[in-house]
């Protein structure tokens, strides 16, 4: 049984609880399905379904993004951005060179900063607290770039490491959980594997009262469809295809040509750990291509998608192993 889209959802909730209101109205009683469970604690689950639907927008779109921001303010955008600790960094070199002389083993021994992507932030701060520890005890009084100081570095690599702590936190622990909670609520699964207190399993059973308290009768006939017949349209699906980077980042390209209208994240998932990227603008060679930390593939990955702006997913990847990967931009 193909499961239900979740751009199809609410509607086909809303469906299945307007004949609901209109089958009481017809009536003139409440329409129970279990003892006290009728529309009104139906139109909660719905409640609570919209409910983690935003709060699963919220995390995607809103505290993830803030976090990042948050995380590469403090880091710096680039190097010529006063504000971020990147900025201090390169200041370094020629400030300890100044104060102990080109000569001092001190000297000779300044981290390089190297290449910057986000996973070396912590390494890099790291490498740089610990030399610049040994060069205070060098001096008489502590260096500084400016008004920077040690501590500041230090605060620095505090704040960032709780960012990318709360990221992680947010990516493989509350928003996972939250989608399985949504999932499970929902219930649009075989039968065997369904809760009973799931809004499909609750529909269901509204729509066997109904046949059997009115066989034949208009108000039977007329109830909408749950799945619909013969299986929910299945969603569209692309192409992808994936190698471990030789930094350890899972590097995934697909065309962009296969990408449906409203297009915005890629959704990538394997065992616990889920992740979304938002989806590259006027992307190089018609292909976009995007990487992700904290991937360890086995095997295969169990689950690659698109979604729109409000995170529902609108296409699902089919891995293409002959798909080539693309030259590097």
């Amino acid at each position: 049984m193909p499961r239900i889209s979740e751009l199809a959802r609410l509607p086909m909730i809303d469906a299945n609880l307007g004949h609901w209101s209109a089958a009481e109205a017809s009536t003139g009683t409440p329409i129970l399905i279990d003892t006290n469970f009728g529309l009104p604690q139906v139109q909660a689950l719905r409640t609570q379904y919209h409910t983690l639907s935003d709060l699963i927008q919220q995390l995607n779109d809103s505290e993830l993004s803030t976090l990042r921001s948050e995380r590469d303010g403090i880091w710096g955008t680039d190097s010529d951005d006063e504000q971020g600790v990147w900025s201090r960094l390169t200041q370094y070199k020629a400030l300890v060179r100044a104060r102990l002389g080109r000569k001092h083993p001190l000297s000779r021994t300044i981290p390089n900063i190297g290449r910057v992507v986000i996973e070396r932030y912590l390494e890099i701060l790291h490498a740089f607290s610990d030399h610049w520890t040994r060069v205070n005890g060098a001096l008489s009084t502590p260096l500084t770039l400016g008004v920077f100081a040690l501590a500041d570095l230090q605060a620095a690599h505090a704040g960032i490491d709780a960012k990318q702590k709360a990221i992680k936190s947010t990516l493989e622990g509350l928003l996972p959980l939250k989608r399985e909670e949504r999932e499970q609520l929902f219930g649009d699964v075989k039968e065997d594997d369904r809760e009973e207190t799931s809004i499909v399993a609750r529909l269901f059973l509204y729509q066997a009262v109904i046949r059997s308290r009115f066989p034949g009768a208009p108000i039977a006939n007329s109830l909408p469809p749950i799945f619909e017949v013969g299986g929910s349209a299945p969603l569209p699906t692309f192409e992808f295809n994936w190698v471990v980077a030789p930094d350890g980042r899972v590097k995934t390209w697909f065309a962009a040509a296969s990408l449906p209208a409203g297009a915005a994240l890629l959704f990538l998932k394997e065992g616990n750990f889920a992740q979304t990227a938002p989806l590259p603008t006027n992307p190089p060679n018609g292909q976009h291509v995007l990487f992700f930390t904290g991937v360890t593939v086995v095997g295969e990955l169990d689950e690659v998608e698109i979604r729109n702006g409000a995170g529902l997913t609108i296409a699902r990847g089919t891995r293409l192993t002959a798909l080539p990967e693309p030259p590097p931009v």
